[in-house]
């Protein structure tokens, strides 16, 4: 497989069950957990209407290789920041199915963000990748140009127990 072969495209509702199971493949997300394939299913259909009717906030992306099998999937997310004075482009998710990995899907779904952020006038766009994955390991984003921001600490608070 080569990333000639694959097409990147806005996600569709009717790409829940592929989301879902690439997703559940990729292991260790507790909402996938204790859920049966269709409520996984259903919970990212739900979410992908969401951002279809509101793509002012939102654009999820997936990968297709030529057999139109997704093997990939990425959520970018508008943010106005006043201290920039401008909007920034937040990558929240980015997986690409283990078959897949090293073909180049993953590059191009951070190039398409890339490209909607800079389209809408975005003066940046960032991520977050815990330092165990296998993509921060391997050096993925720093490979495609991206600078990790050393000097700022991530903080998380749950909002449902």
């Amino acid at each position: 497989m080569s990333a000639s072969d694959m097409q990147i495209r806005a996600a569709r509702t009717g790409d829940a069950a592929g989301i879902a199971a690439l997703l559940q493949a990729m292991g260790g997300f507790k909402a996938y957990e204790n859920r049966t394939p269709a409520q996984n299913t259903e919970a990212v259909r739900t979410l992908l209407a969401g951002a279809e009717a509101a793509p002012e906030r939102s654009l999820l992306l997936v990968a297709e290789d030529a057999q139109q099998r997704l093997i990939g999937y990425c959520a970018v997310h508008w943010l106005p920041v006043a201290v920039l004075q401008a909007w920034e482009g937040y990558v929240s998710e980015l997986f690409v199915a283990g078959q897949a990995r090293g073909a180049g899907a993953g590059s191009l779904l951070l190039n398409a963000a890339t490209e909607a952020a800079r389209q809408r006038g975005c003066s940046r766009i960032w991520l977050v990748n815990n330092r165990e994955r296998p993509s921060y390991v391997r050096g993925f984003y720093s490979q495609q140009g991206w600078a990790e921001q050393a000097e700022m600490a991530r903080f998380v608070l749950p909002l449902n127990t």
